[in-house]
């Protein structure tokens, strides 16, 4: 899941995003669909550079080179890229929640998951920002809590993957419970970000949250970077990492960004339940990956919880 995307809880693009307004509805469309596809096969993809790189090695890398498209983007279109030193506290800040722990506990728990499991777990983001925000005083409707119990009811019937027996404990257990961790720190790095995005616009904050947060995991991460035998990896490897980066965390934002601002975040976030869809599918076709009717239905329950939290 990523934070140019992530999954769920994505910030509403404000009008100094500097993406420009398009016309055509077609287009807002095309830029959906290409976000929501680069992020869907971001998970089998993901897993396959996983056999060759460490999690930390794999999220630092790649967020230390994804910032470079989105700053470059912001120097093409003549708009400040400079912050100020309180911004950029309050950016490490972000960058700590939306890539060190986000991305680092993503990563780690795909290396441990299936990605099909691991794409819709991470959708449950969304369900996690409608609970603090709860515990923040702004209390939901019936709608939103019935869709946060439809939503974990799913969860359970996802990772259990029976409904005759309890098998909450088998391999994957521990990272599942870190994709649900991923997917929480999301939802706070969304509050959080907010009002920083609406003075100014997605893609500054964006860039800079990534690169503090990928300066924050490398050095967290660099007894893994130090022991990590780059000979090893093979041009599939470098290949799907390198998808990763380009596609999964930095076009897939630009993309989504122009999307909603053609379409509007109401019908533009529509787009983000064929996350888990493309996820799965492309994850059977290319990793043979199998996904029982039990967590079917739990995907679907997760996501009737999820479009229920929304509609609130």
């Amino acid at each position: 899941m990523e934070i140019a995307g992530g999954q769920g809880g994505k910030p509403e693009m404000s009008p100094g995003s500097g993406l420009d307004k398009g016309r055509g509805v077609g287009a807002g469309d095309l830029f959906l669909l290409g976000a929501v596809f680069a992020w869907g096969i971001n998970f089998p993809l993901a897993k396959i550079a996983l056999d060759y790189m460490d999690p930390f090695v794999f999220s630092a890398t790649r967020y230390l080179i994804a910032p470079l498209a989105l700053f470059s983007l912001l120097w093409f279109r003549n708009m400040p890229i400079a912050i100020t030193r309180r911004e950029a506290l309050m950016l490490a800040w972000i960058g700590l929640l939306g890539i060190t722990l986000f991305q680092g506990g993503w990563a780690y728990g795909l290396n441990l998951t299936s990605a099909s499991k691991a794409s819709v777990l991470v959708s449950t983001s969304p369900i996690f920002g409608a609970l603090i925000s709860a515990m923040l005083g702004n209390r939901p409707g019936w709608k939103g809590w019935l869709g946060i119990l439809l939503a974990f009811v799913g969860v359970v019937l996802v990772i259990n993957n029976s409904l005759t027996e309890l098998t909450i404990g088998a391999g994957s257990f521990t990272g599942d419970l870190m994709i649900m961790g991923g997917a929480c720190a999301w939802a706070v790095y969304t509050i959080v970000s907010g009002p920083m995005i609406m003075r100014r616009g997605p893609l500054l904050v964006t860039a800079w949250a990534m690169l503090f947060g990928a300066g924050i995991l490398t050095v967290i991460g660099l007894p893994s970077i130090m022991a990590q035998d780059w000979r090893a990896i093979t041009g599939v490897g470098w290949a799907a990492w390198a998808s990763t980066t380009v596609f999964g965390a930095a076009l897939a934002f630009v993309w989504y960004c122009a999307g909603i601002l053609r379409l509007g975040v109401t019908k533009g976030m529509v787009y983000s339940f064929f996350v888990p869809v493309i996820a799965i599918l492309c994850s059977v076709l290319i990793l043979g990956e199998s996904i029982s009717l039990v967590q079917i239905i739990g995907a679907v329950v997760i996501l009737l919880g999820v479009l229920l939290t929304r509609a609130d």
